[in-house]
């Protein structure tokens, strides 16, 4: 939008005369729309009432109306939620007030997460029940609290797509200020969690299925903290801002002037079961529109890397990856899904700058959308448009593969054995207690709960000198390029990138019964050398035809005896059994069809890029973080998992089985061969691939 226009709507924002508010909020002033529609569509309205559903519920036949329905019901909802909310009823509009009436607005007062999900997995306090503020804080607006937890958990200070595994994923601004985050859940996600327990951790495991009703919705806000002029361009409030973790003591609190700065809302509709994903910000994020805000970004620093994770209090030079559309869709071609959105949002602006409302001061970003949402087989399968979407506050660090339902999508409940789906929501994983005889560990920066996957052995005191054959092993299963090194690994990855958690978990080939599996089929370290030469792109470690020659390799003595102490706890922990083999049985007929590389490709984009990035090159930024699926740091062509006897049912199984990490059963099995059908065709060593030159 035009600098001076922009200038102008931030000045009505706060000068403009108060607009008389609805009747009800069944009724409100139409907003003007100039921008093109290739069917007719309602404008957004002036209004507190929040719509339940797309118009035309995703049915339309021109992808183009779609999205265009989509963004202006992104926009009626933002206008809804951010209503003044009525006093003593959460989550109900103040339908007397006009839009820029002081005071919390709807969404705020819906039950934040932690309200919600207690450390002791108690019963949560009544809907209505006010929410509860450190006695340092006096009247604040609005809790903020800092953790310290790191995990896949979604908190208050970290994202939900970090892209390394050494720094936090927290956002700095230019000042080095945290900006911090709040989860919001609507009364329908509430009363749903409510009735089924699943506040409570172990109750929680019990839910064979997890499906929230329509009209469930969930906020997450980012917040920056202001310093004066630049209020006034903001939806601001006085947060209880804590430094210390802990929700029912909280510490180190004070009272700081914060301002809206992101905002992301997913809301469950009759028409798309996989919830329609709708996000905003504030317009000065990247650039200053107005002189009096300073963005997230320096403009007069060129050697600035942009977007990536920095240092406890060192800015983030914060960039967008993904432009916010702004071509006119072509109605003749119905397959595309085209809104011009900035157009829109200067239309809606207009309106709202017209009612004084600050709210002008924010623009959609875009909005997400399930084709054919209702027809789709399962939940956890389905066709988006816009393939990518994200929030510059919020997945800062991998715009290039943020999807929100391709991320949310991986959500589960902490039934530890059998995946069950979350419905797209993280929030469940916040219960408390853990269930009962689940080990849950933080592996590659993501928490693994499992009773079945065997524990790592404990390390040795810094100070010790002994070497430890075991702990040595561990180390090569874990840190394999780092620890072992060139020749005999010539790409960079881990034992354990396949082999997860360390070789410890049943459900990914592990490592139990190794030598008495290889007893008669050439030797264990055989089989071991040609993991080295395939899988990881090197050389042998070790002659097995030399007398004595494996015994001494240090990394070929340690691996076996890794292997042999995680058979040792197995038996202790389940004698006279007979441990599981392998993963997911790939003589099953459906993972040895014919993949469609490019049905493969699409899951690919929305399941798997945000971990190992578009291009299959893995996420590397400060050392391993998640492995490389294709090019040179990934597996050998002749590797267990690659396609050298022209099939990748190997690979299918084990998607099927294990990805995404640690939501293995999430991809159907069709999903899975036709992921493993792209993956393999893409370039990798030895043989790179159909469209490669061989090396």
């Amino acid at each position: 939008m035009h600098r001076l226009l922009a200038l102008l709507l931030s000045t009505l924002a706060f000068a403009g005369p108060a607009v008389a508010a609805p009747a009800s909020c069944a009724t409100g002033k139409p907003i003007s729309l100039t921008g093109k529609s290739c069917d007719p569509l309602n404008p957004p309205q002036l209004s507190c009432a929040v719509p339940k559903d797309v118009q035309g519920g995703l049915s339309q036949a021109n992808n183009n109306t779609v999205q265009r329905a989509s963004d202006i019901f992104s926009w009626q909802q933002f206008i809804a939620l951010n209503w003044p909310a009525a006093q003593g009823k959460r989550g109900e509009p103040a339908a007397d007030q006009p839009i820029n009436a002081a005071g919390p607005r709807v969404w705020e007062t819906w039950k934040e997460a932690y309200e919600v999900y207690k450390p002791d997995g108690g019963k949560p306090a009544d809907w209505n029940t006010p929410q509860a503020f450190p006695a340092a804080c006096g009247g604040a607006g609005k809790l903020l609290i800092r953790t310290s937890k790191i995990s896949d958990v979604v908190d208050q200070t970290l994202q939900a797509l970090p892209a390394d595994g050494t720094l936090p994923a927290s956002l700095k601004d230019q000042n080095g200020r945290l900006v911090r985050y709040e989860i919001r859940l609507n009364k329908a996600v509430f009363d749903y969690v409510v009735q089924n327990k699943l506040y409570n951790g172990q109750q929680q495991t019990q839910a064979s299925s997890i499906d929230f009703p329509a009209g469930s919705q969930l906020v997450k806000a980012a917040w920056r903290e202001l310093d004066g002029d630049d209020a006034k361009y903001f939806f601001a409030t006085d947060a209880c801002v804590c430094e210390d973790a802990g929700v029912d003591t909280p510490g180190n609190c004070q009272v700081k002037r914060m301002g809206l700065a992101g905002f992301h809302l997913m809301t469950k509709t009759a028409s798309a079961p996989q919830w329609i994903w709708s996000t905003y910000e504030q317009v000065d994020n990247i650039t200053s529109i107005h002189p009096a805000v300073k963005p997230l970004n320096n403009p007069a620093c060129t050697t600035c890397p942009p977007n990536k994770q920095t240092k406890d209090g060192v800015p983030t030079q914060l960039t967008r990856v993904i432009p916010i559309p702004s071509q006119d869709p072509v109605c003749s071609q119905p397959q595309q899904a085209v809104d011009n959105v900035k157009q829109l949002n200067g239309d809606v602006q207009k309106g709202l700058a017209q009612a004084g409302s600050v709210l002008a001061n924010y623009h959609l970003v875009n909005t997400q959308w399930p084709v054919n949402g209702t027809k789709q087989p399962r939940k956890t399968v389905f066709t988006v448009r816009p393939a990518l979407l994200g929030n510059t506050t919020m997945e800062s660090f991998s715009q290039d593969t943020s999807s929100c339902m391709g991320c949310h999508v991986m959500s589960r409940t902490l039934k530890p054995d059998v995946y069950v789906s979350g419905d797209f929501s993280f929030t469940l994983n916040n219960a408390q207690p853990r269930p009962k005889g689940a080990r849950c560990v933080n592996v590659e920066a993501s928490e693994s709960c499992n009773d079945n996957i065997l524990t790592p052995p404990a390390k040795l005191p810094p100070t010790s000198n002994v070497y430890s054959p075991v702990l040595h092993g561990y180390a090569v299963a874990t840190k394999t390029y780092e620890t072992v090194g060139k020749p005999y690994v010539g790409n960079k990855l881990h034992c354990q990138s396949c082999h997860l958690n360390g070789g410890g978990n049943p459900d990914a080939s592990w490592w139990v019964d190794m030598e008495k599996y290889y007893k008669d089929k050439n030797g264990l370290a055989v089989r071991i050398n040609s993991c080295f030469k395939n899988s990881m792109n090197g050389q042998h470690l070790c002659d097995p035809t030399k007398k004595g020659d494996c015994e001494q390799n240090k990394h070929m003595a340690g691996l076996i005896a890794y292997m042999n102490w995680l058979t040792e706890q197995y038996y202790r922990k389940h004698p006279n059994t007979t441990p599981a083999r392998y993963f997911p049985d790939q003589s099953d007929k459906a993972f040895k069809a014919k993949g469609d590389p490019a049905n493969g490709q699409a899951i690919y984009t929305q399941k798997c890029a945000f971990c190992h990035n578009k291009d299959g090159q893995g996420r590397y930024e400060n050392g391993y973080f998640r492995p490389a699926l294709w090019g040179a740091d990934s597996y050998n062509f002749n590797a267990g998992m690659g396609p050298y006897q022209g099939a990748s049912s190997t690979l299918a199984a084990f998607l099927h089985g294990n990805m995404p990490y640690t939501s293995g059963g999430l991809l159907t099995k069709n999903e899975s061969v036709d992921l493993a059908a792209f993956i393999n065709a893409q370039c990798r060593p030895g043989n790179m691939g159909p469209n490669c030159k061989k090396k």
